[in-house]
C-alpha cells in the first residue's frame, strides 16, 4: 500500500561516465536505487521530489536522464483529470457514503420475551425508534423515560445507537448490586428485614445466628479479624446466609369490565418503509378499533442489511363489550397477579402463606400474607482508613 502512494520516478542513464554520476549523486545525499543494467540500457529508479537535482548533477558529469515511467497516486490521478464522469461518480459514492450513515439501519431488541414482540414493536414504533429514521432523533435518555412510562412491565430499558444501528435492551429485574472485587475485603450485610435461618461462612467470621431478627445493612458475616496484639486481617467474606422474609401482596379487580373481543373483520395493508418515510402498496389504515400484527421482510444484499423494509399488516377489527365476572373469576385473576408478582422476588422457597378475600360492592380484593425463604446476604466493601493503624497494624486480603 505505502508504494501506490509513494511517488517514484524510473529513469534511463544515457551519455559519458553513468558511474560518476552515481557516486556524486551518492555523496550528495541523493537516493538513486534499483539501478540495472538491461542491454546497453541503465535504468534507475529515485524519488520524484529528487529528480530535478539528479538532473542537475547528470549536466555536470555529462551524462543525460530520460523519464521512462512514472509511479505514485497523483500520477495516477492524472489520467482521470478530464474524466468529469470518474470525478462526479467518486463524488457521489463519497455523498452517498454521508448520506446513508446518517440513519438508522437496524434495531436491535435485546433480552425481549416472546409474549411482548408485537406490543413492544408497535411501541417502538411509535416513539420513533425504527428503521430509517435519523440517526440524530434518537435521544437515549428521553426513549428510556418515554418506553419505561409506557411498558411498566419492564423495570429496565436501555436505548443506544452505535453507527447506524439502534439497540434496546430490556430487563424485567432491578439491577443487581455491583460485587466486590474479588480481592478486596468484605463483609455481609442484611439486603432486607429477616429472620435469620441459617448462616454458612466459608471465610469471615459469623455475627449471626439462628433465630436472630436482622434489618437492612446489619453484618452477618465479618471480614475482619483481630489477633493477638494489634494485628489485623481484613478477607473478602464469603457465605450463605438464608432468613425468613414476609411479604404482602394485594390486587383488586372489579366485578364490571370492559373486554374486547374481535368481530371477524380483517384488513390487509402493504407497505414499504424507507429512511422513515412510509411508501403504501395497497389498502389504507382503518378507521375505529383494531388490533395489529405484521411480519417485515429487510432488504439484505449478501447479508448486508439496508434500512427498507416491506411490512405486510393485519388490521382485525375489535368491538368492546361490558363484562360481569362473578366473583370465584376475580379472584382467580387476582390471584394470577399476585403469582406474577412473587415470582419476581427471588425466594427460594414458599414457607407459609395466608390469603384473605374482602367482597365490595364493586369487585374483590385479595390479599396474600407470604413468608419466604430467601438468601438474604450481600457484600459491602470494608473502608480502610490508613492512618488510623499504628505501625504494627498489618492488613492482608486473601
Amino acid at each position: 500500500m505505502s508504494g501506490a502512494w509513494k511517488e517514484t520516478v524510473c529513469f534511463e542513464i544515457t551519455g559519458n561516465s553513468p558511474e560518476r554520476f552515481l557516486n556524486i549523486a551518492n555523496r550528495r545525499g541523493l537516493s538513486v536505487f534499483n539501478v540495472k543494467k538491461e542491454n546497453d540500457r541503465v535504468l534507475a529508479f529515485c524519488a520524484a521530489s529528487e529528480f530535478n537535482m539528479l538532473s542537475q548533477v547528470a549536466a555536470k558529469c555529462g551524462t543525460n536522464l530520460e523519464v521512462i515511467t512514472r509511479y505514485g497516486l497523483s500520477y495516477r490521478l492524472r489520467n482521470y483529470r478530464r474524466r468529469i464522469g470518474f470525478a462526479a461518480g467518486f463524488a457521489v459514492f463519497c455523498f452517498m457514503l454521508w448520506f446513508l450513515s446518517l440513519f438508522v439501519w437496524s434495531v436491535e431488541i435485546v433480552n425481549l420475551p416472546e409474549q411482548y414482540a408485537v406490543s413492544v414493536s408497535d411501541v417502538l414504533y411509535e416513539t420513533g425508534i425504527r428503521t430509517g429514521v435519523l440517526v440524530s432523533s434518537i435521544d437515549g435518555k428521553l426513549l428510556e423515560y418515554e418506553l419505561e412510562n409506557r411498558l411498566p412491565q419492564f423495570d429496565i430499558i436501555a436505548v443506544s445507537c452505535m453507527g447506524c444501528n439502534a439497540r434496546v435492551q430490556f430487563s424485567a429485574t432491578k439491577p443487581v448490586r455491583k460485587q466486590v472485587e474479588k480481592n478486596d475485603p468484605c463483609d455481609l450485610v442484611a439486603s432486607e428485614k429477616g429472620q435469620i435461618v441459617s448462616v454458612t461462612a466459608s471465610q469471615g467470621i459469623p455475627f449471626a445466628a439462628e433465630g436472630d431478627i436482622v434489618i437492612p445493612g446489619d453484618v452477618l458475616v465479618s471480614g475482619v479479624f483481630t489477633a493477638q496484639g494489634e494485628n489485623v486481617t481484613m478477607v473478602h467474606s464469603c457465605g450463605k446466609v438464608t432468613a425468613l422474609v414476609d411479604g404482602t401482596f394485594s390486587e383488586s379487580v372489579n366485578y364490571s369490565q370492559i373486554v374486547t373481543e374481535p368481530t371477524g373483520r380483517i384488513i390487509n395493508i402493504s407497505r414499504i418503509m424507507a429512511f422513515g418515510i412510509e411508501i403504501p402498496l395497497f389498502g389504507s389504515l382503518p378507521e375505529g378499533n383494531y388490533s395489529r400484527s405484521y411480519e417485515e421482510y429487510p432488504l439484505n444484499l449478501y447479508g448486508f442489511a439496508f434500512p427498507i423494509v416491506l411490512r405486510r399488516e393485519q388490521w382485525h377489527e375489535l368491538c368492546y363489550t361490558e363484562k360481569e365476572l362473578s366473583s370465584e373469576e376475580c379472584v382467580a385473576q387476582a390471584e394470577e397477579k399476585i403469582d406474577k408478582r412473587i415470582k419476581n422476588t427471588g425466594f427460594l422457597e414458599i414457607a407459609s402463606s395466608e390469603r384473605t378475600v374482602n367482597e365490595t360492592n364493586t369487585g374483590v380484593r385479595v390479599t396474600r400474607y407470604v413468608t419466604f425463604l430467601k438468601e438474604i446476604s450481600e457484600e459491602r466493601p470494608i473502608e480502610i482508613n490508613r492512618s488510623d493503624h499504628t505501625e504494627n497494624t498489618e492488613s492482608s486480603i486473601n
